[in-house]
């Protein structure tokens, strides 16, 4: 039930450098205790207790560090859900939305965000447990609208709220979250240090020292802990075949992309899916 509608996830799982693009899905976080440092699109947001974040489709989203002792409520609803509820928002204050993401909020408002959020939990495992088809029907729909209820009232109290502004980027910290960005977005088929270089207008040889400088690790790491995340997520999540997945990452065929997994993972694409699978 909950995967057709929405997701919650855990906040406390995800790790430094965790990076996606949202694609058709809409989210939001709550802070509520903790702190993180965020990458939404080309924008940095540090973000504390009493915060919340919204990202709309096609928002790319790297957590760039955490505090320890980071929680709150994170959810994310495919847009066949969560349209109906976003139908009668003006074209402009969804351009806001993905502007200016990030807003403090007041107790009282953080209040009525968890009250809703606990009711959809609680009325999702009512939603799961055995009854008649009808009633798996009708309490489905409970959940569906109860999330649209959700979007409606965390856009209302987002609108009353001010807005976080981003964070300053030195020079060198746009390059490297351009160069994460473009990495991320383009690694199944662009592997060339060079390529991420001309994109904007450096040489390999600043780009490389750029990134070592503000990671622990070179360009072509990068590049190549990216493509192996594309190539496992494909592999764990999708039903294209092994030569498939070569294809789509722009592989010449299936021996020189096994050849490169298993350079990086110690094992081939049909054994690492077999073990993901167990």
């Amino acid at each position: 039930m909950e995967n057709e509608f929405y997701r919650m996830l855990d906040i406390d799982q995800l790790l430094a450098n965790y990076a996606t693009v949202s694609e058709n899905k809409c989210g939001f976080f709550l802070c509520r205790r903790g702190s993180a440092d965020l990458l939404l699109n080309n924008k940095s947001f540090h973000v504390e207790a009493g915060m919340m974040c919204i990202y709309t489709p096609y928002t790319f989203i790297r957590i760039v560090q955490h505090s320890p002792d980071i929680g709150g409520c994170l959810m994310e609803g495919g847009l066949d859900a969560i349209q109906p509820a976003l139908s009668d928002i003006h074209i402009a204050d969804r351009l806001h939305i993905r502007s200016h993401p990030c807003v403090r909020l007041g107790d009282a408002q953080v209040a009525r965000i968890e009250e809703l959020f606990n009711t959809i939990g609680n009325r999702t495992a009512l939603a799961r447990e055995s009854c008649s088809p009808r009633s798996a029907r009708l309490r489905g729909m409970v959940v569906q609208s109860l999330l649209q209820a959700f979007c409606l009232e965390v856009l209302d109290i987002y609108f009353n709220c001010a807005p976080v502004e981003e964070q300053p980027q030195d020079c060198e910290e746009r390059i490297f979250n351009r160069f994460f960005m473009s990495v991320f977005r383009n690694c199944e088929r662009e592997r060339a240090v060079s390529y991420y270089a001309n994109e904007q207008s450096l040489s390999p040889n600043y780009l490389s020292s750029v990134i070592k400088s503000h990671s622990d690790r070179t360009a072509m790491q990068w590049i190549e802990t990216l493509t192996i995340l594309k190539a496992k997520h494909s592999l764990r999540f999708t039903k294209l075949t092994i030569k498939e997945i070569a294809y789509k990452m722009h592989f010449p065929d299936q021996s020189v992309f096994g050849r490169y997994f298993k350079k990086h993972c110690g094992m081939s694409p049909s054994d690492y899916r077999n073990k993901a699978a167990e």
